[in-house]
């Protein structure tokens, strides 16, 4: 997430409670991705928008505070033990992820697809389990990924299954974020949700990624206030075509979502 003038904005509309050094400490770790090895002050500043001066104040702090450490060779960053422990403690808030953790492992196997629970995050969907098969070739997101809604089967399913009066504030927020392509992208969100009313899934065949087959299905929220989740399978093109994610995949993740739900 970047530092832009929107937050800077914010920051300065006389909001007394607003700790701008905490905001920015929170960007710095916001900006490390899953898969990553160390980022430098340098690259942190570029993700950022933030100078490197204050950059290296806030990797300091962070270090001495354990959220990151400092890699020995080549002296970049990377989350650090007090981070994880502070992840891990969040997802322990999640009781639905540990009732589907195992159902979803065992679907992944008999299946051979990876198949993930997601979150609804602004514009982005944070996975928060995921599960391969033991193919040799499987799509590599891990927890903590995001995925865009607009253009995801997982994305479109959570999107679609919001109440109207949530969906349009969404809506504005995607538009802002994809600007000239918004027309054609929402053409293909609003046809992908009428289909999903239709058949109970959303799908997305080489949108997101041109070589991933993608089917979506929405969790309801877990009470008021809760946030939107949902559950996709997916698999490389080459090993799984769309008339098998239709007709064999997604039935059986649409009975995936009913064996998780009446366990919460």
């Amino acid at each position: 997430m970047t530092y832009k003038k929107n937050r800077e904005e914010t920051e300065t509309q006389q909001d007394r409670h607003f700790v701008t050094a905490l905001a920015r400490g929170l960007t710095v770790l916001e900006a490390f991705r899953p898969g990553e090895a160390t980022l430098s002050n340098q690259q942190l500043a570029t993700r950022t928008g933030l100078p490197k001066s204050t950059i290296s104040r806030l990797t300091y702090t962070l270090t001495r505070l354990n959220y990151l450490s400092q890699a020995g060779t080549s002296g970049g960053y990377q989350p650090g033990l007090a981070a994880l422990s502070l992840s891990s403690s969040i997802l322990a808030c999640f009781d639905l992820r540990r009732v589907a953790a195992p159902l979803m492992r065992a679907f992944a196997l008999e299946q051979n697809v990876s198949v993930s629970l997601g979150m609804l995050d602004g514009t982005d969907i944070v996975y928060l389990e995921t599960c391969r098969s033991q193919a040799r070739v499987s799509v590599q997101l891990t927890i903590g990924s995001r995925v865009p809604v607009a253009t995801t089967a997982i994305g479109r399913a959570c999107y679609s299954g919001l109440p109207r009066a949530e969906q349009d504030p969404l809506r504005q927020q995607l538009s802002e974020r994809y600007q000239t392509d918004w027309p054609r992208i929402d053409e293909r969100l609003e046809a992908a949700c009428a289909e999903g009313r239709q058949v109970g899934y959303c799908a997305s065949f080489g949108e997101y990624e041109p070589e991933v087959m993608a089917i979506g299905v929405a969790l309801p929220a877990l009470g008021p206030g809760q946030p939107t989740m949902g559950l996709n399978a997916s698999a490389p093109a080459f090993t799984m075509d769309e008339d098998n994610m239709r007709q064999r995949i997604a039935p059986a993740l649409l009975a995936l979502r009913n064996r998780i739900l009446p366990t919460r």
